[in-house]
């Protein structure tokens, strides 16, 4: 353990613990050139003196380092502090996945399709470069204090994979989710983390992992002895299709599965779609076999190494017509004789395999012209594997920006050594992606090195089809830093009609409320009444009855109340010596009421003759003012009463 306040790399100084694994520590820490806060994982000290477990620590980070995607949690640094191996990561202030779902359990559907939309893309990625989680559980999947989600942990399963660890807690807490060729010791492949994926799809719809037990062994033994409990009969409301996604997923045999996380985005996108309700049943092709089992170890720490061999006794002939042969090495005062044994078999076979293969370290071939890079790895007795060009502003075109396995890194004699050669300084042309699949478009842009993000709306255009595209076709950027968002039909919307009630008499608050409960926008304006009292709708538009459409406006008029008018007649005397002009006396009437203001003319006139005029008023709001200027001089200034 690390204290806190420790300064680890003269850089990341430890706040507090985040959390102990069997494998590694994880502690919240403040980058303090930066300033910004990150999480720290550091191997456990008893692994940190293994130097093969340090080699696949660092290749695996740096390998997920490469991973830009913004559901999978960034790699910021990866180096060795006093022996201590680590890496930084960025911090995801919020709940894991396991803890969301215990929170806010039922999820809907189209929730948990949201969810799950974005962890296959991100795994869709880790698989195009190569990397295979082999931990996916909802534990290792974070979310944001906005509800996005970040995968954790990516390639550290696999960095100890290979490393004889009895850590039985972190065990427990992964078998839930653990492919049955893992669980037989198989080596994990891409179909391992699909099965992973539909059990946490399981999860999410039903809020519990389908199989339970008090111990590693009886779990593990469930995932390939046991078909997946129906979902069905539990929650008849979820469609088959969908049903049919997490039964595809988890299918024992992995020739049943999906063949890539791709496909299973594109089957689970459609799952709810109304022409898919009435697909049957998914009924696997491949009855998998149990072959040679080592199975992980139990509460007690013991190892149980299972293997089908034929017996006389009635009880083992009963298994056999099953067609499944369990042995278990049963618990007694020497079981630690067979640990031992399979202990030494592990170490000599390791020792043959180094004897045999040999290693080596990659050189630094940075910099290197293709050619010499070349003669570099042949002459370190390696092979080269495949060449990636990628544009770089900073390595000459022709040169070596990076090998895969990372420089210095052991890898046995003869291994394949990947370059990424410079294609010199540019910037990537942007393709046109419209009108094709989601998943299609994102994988394309992806593979050019661009960040996608996703973006749904209602069309009439098929599902998952591209609309539109954020950055315009041929436009020239820089991948690395430019995130292009795609707009994708959601399919044309199912709406569901609204039938307006008669809101006359409503207050505009309770009709805001109405309309506001039923998806409606509101547009009102006021008329005096003399009928409705102050405050209360007069009419509305549509009329009651109407069925319209969600997000539809709604128009209605609020009285105002009666409208109190006053009316005043005042003589005006024609001044026949103040019309010098002959155009008659000069008139201007001032008026103060609930839509005039004393300081503006009301009426501007002019007199021949004795005249009489009329002065109208409405006062709902307190009392009037009439004033009457002529030529100059006020005639009448008066208050006026309602």
């Amino acid at each position: 353990m690390i204290d806190r306040g420790f300064l680890l790399a003269d850089r990341y100084k430890i706040l507090d613990t985040l959390g102990e694994g069997g494998m590694a520590n994880v502690y919240l820490a403040e980058d303090i050139i930066l300033q910004r806060k990150v999480a720290v994982k550091v191997l456990r000290m008893d692994l940190q003196n293994d130097p093969k477990t340090v080699h696949r620590f660092q290749r695996e980070a740096l390998a997920t380092s490469e991973l830009s995607h913004p559901n999978i949690v960034s790699i910021l640094d990866v180096g060795t502090e006093k022996g201590m191996q680590y890496l930084v990561m960025e911090y995801v202030d919020g709940p894991n996945l396991k803890e969301y779902i215990h929170d806010h359990y039922p999820l809907s559907l189209n929730r948990v399709l949201d969810i799950m939309d974005h962890i296959l893309s991100a795994v869709t990625l880790a698989h195009q470069h190569n990397v295979i989680h082999r931990d996916l559980k909802p534990q290792n999947i974070l979310m944001d204090p906005n509800g996005n989600i970040k995968i954790a942990d990516f390639g550290i399963a696999v960095a100890l994979s290979q490393q004889s660890i009895t850590q039985t807690n972190s065990l427990l807490g992964s078998v839930h989710y653990m492919s049955p060729e893992q669980a037989r010791g198989s080596m994990a492949t891409r179909q391992s983390d699909i099965y992973s994926l539909g059990i946490i799809l399981y999860e999410m719809i039903t809020g519990n992992v389908p199989f339970g037990g008090e111990t590693a062994v009886s779990i593990a033994l469930k995932h390939f002895q046991e078909n997946i409990p129906s979902i069905r009969k539990q929650h008849p409301e979820v469609p088959q299709p969908l049903e049919n996604v997490v039964l595809k997923a988890t299918s024992k045999d992995p020739r049943d599965r999906y063949e890539t996380v791709a496909e299973m985005q594109d089957d689970l996108d459609t799952s709810l779609d109304y022409e898919r309700s009435h697909e049957p049943l998914f009924v696997p092709l491949h009855n998998a076999q149990l072959e040679e089992t080592i199975i992980l170890p139990d509460m007690a720490g013991e190892v149980t190494e299972t293997k089908e061999e034929p017996t006389n006794s009635d009880n083992e002939k009963t298994k056999s017509k099953k067609g499944k042969l369990l042995a278990s090495i049963k618990k007694h005062q020497f079981w630690w004789i067979f640990a031992a044994i399979a202990a030494l078999i592990v170490i000599f076979t390791l020792i043959f395999a180094l004897n045999k293969n040999g290693e080596v370290h990659v050189p630094d071939v940075t910099n290197m012209t293709e050619v010499e890079a070349k003669a570099a790895l042949e002459k370190a007795n390696l092979e080269v594997g495949d060449i990636d060009r990628q544009p770089s502003n900073t390595v000459v075109k022709g040169n070596v920006i990076r090998t895969i396995p990372e420089k210095n890194m052991a890898v046995k004699s003869g291994a394949e050594i990947g370059m990424v050669i410079s294609s010199g300084p540019g910037l990537q042309k942007v393709p046109d992606v419209t009108g094709q699949s989601y998943t299609k478009a994102k994988a394309q842009l992806e593979k050019l090195g661009f960040t996608v993000t996703k973006e749904t709306v209602a069309d009439d255009a098929p599902k998952n089809e591209v609309l539109r595209q954020s950055v315009s076709e041929g436009e020239k950027v820089d991948p690395a830093t430019t995130t292009i968002t795609l707009t994708v039909s959601a399919g044309k919307e199912k709406v569901k009609l609204i039938t307006l009630r008669d809101l006359s008499g409503y207050t505009l608050k309770s009709a805001q409320d109405y309309l506001k409960e039923n998806g409606l926008t509101l547009q009102s304006t006021e008329e005096f009444s003399d009928t409705v009292t102050k405050g209360q709708i007069i009419s509305q538009n549509p009329v009651s009855g109407s069925q319209v459409a969600p997000g539809s406006m709604v128009s209605v008029v609020i009285s105002k109340g009666a409208n109190n008018v006053v009316t005043r007649s005042y003589n005006l005397t024609y001044n026949e010596d103040n019309d010098t002009n002959g155009q008659g006396n000069h008139i201007v009437i001032y008026l103060k009421d609930d839509t005039h203001s004393i300081a503006t003319v009301y009426k501007d006139m002019y007199i021949k003759a004795d005249s009489s005029v009329n002065v109208t008023l409405t006062l709902n709001d307190g009392a009037g003012q009439i004033k009457i200027v002529q030529d100059g001089q006020s005639v009448v200034d008066e208050s006026v009463e309602q």
